[in-house]
């Protein structure tokens, strides 16, 4: 799994909640126990002014689901 890079924008998902997110997703797939993809979605980020770009964040989790299911 890459290290993503995330836009900062005038209100956006709580920075440290995302990095939090990213690499427990991380740790638990280098560790054989990925997380089920669906638990992906909807992970309830908080907005926050200088925050990362929301669009962006919810790609690149879609993605990481889509990447665990296989496809």
């Amino acid at each position: 799994m890459e290290n993503p890079f995330f836009s900062v924008r005038f209100r956006g998902y709580d920075r440290a909640q995302v990095d939090l997110a990213v690499a427990r997703i991380r740790r638990a797939t280098e560790a054989g126990a990925p997380p089920h993809p669906d638990s992906l979605t909807n992970l309830g980020f908080q907005l926050t002014m200088r925050g990362y770009d929301t669009k962006e964040v919810d790609e690149y989790f879609s993605e990481v689901a889509r990447s665990l299911r296989g496809g």
